[in-house]
């Protein structure tokens, strides 16, 4: 008799084994919507830019970033998409004295983005992605000199690549890094007093998140 309860019995914890994992396999790879938000540093990549007419060469220190998205998770296949805002800065610490003491270059950013997932062993998931849509606004507000004041433009079209590696936390939660690269080609800026700025708007952003499965 005994011989015959052991297996049975062994036979149970397998199969109980396999359903707890199989249950946690299907929520783990539900679909469905998720929210997230992210932190980071963002660094202007072009140091040169045209003031009324004259070129000028100015440096930035890294800047801060911060954003959100709204998005859906295609589970079974390896797609994501989602719409995400952000806000990028930078302090422009060698501005010429022609032009002024300091200055900030800043913007705001809506784009619909998509990402690949790729499966590995392991539970870190390594993503690609690319993003189209608009800066909402940028604006170069220069402090002291004869140029100060805010520059400014709004809806420009932009783009940006993505390359990041997320770990599932939980069911629900999940953490992420990755770094971008955001370009709104060359921009041209204008002054409500008068006055022109024209400047390439490239930023390299690094980033640290946050995703929440609804």
């Amino acid at each position: 008799m005994r011989s015959i309860t052991l297996p049975i019995r062994h036979t149970l914890i397998i199969a109980t084994s396999l359903t707890v994992a199989a249950s946690t396999a299907v929520a783990q790879d539900s679909a469905g919507y998720y929210a997230k938000l992210f932190v980071g540093t963002s660094s202007l990549q072009d140091d040169a830019l045209t003031l009324n007419g004259d070129s000028a060469s100015v440096s930035f220190d890294p800047g801060a970033a911060f954003g959100g998205a709204i998005g859906y998770d295609y589970a079974n296949r390896p797609f994501r998409a989602e719409v995400e805002y952000a806000y990028r800065t930078g302090d422009a610490t060698g501005l010429p004295a022609a032009i002024g003491t300091g200055g900030d270059f800043a913007s705001t950013s809506l784009m619909l983005n998509g990402y690949y997932m790729f499966t590995t062993a392991s539970n870190l998931k390594p993503y690609v992605g690319l993003g189209l849509g608009f800066a909402t606004e940028i604006d170069f507000d220069i402090e002291g000199g004869p140029a100060a004041g805010e520059y400014s433009e709004s809806g420009s079209l932009a783009y940006q690549a993505v390359l990041g590696v997320e770990y599932p936390a939980s069911n629900r939660v999940s953490l992420y890094g990755e770094v971008r690269y955001f370009s709104a080609g060359s921009v041209d800026l204008q002054r409500s007093g008068g006055g022109s700025l024209t400047s390439d708007y490239d930023t390299l952003d690094f980033n640290i998140g946050l995703a929440v499965k609804f």
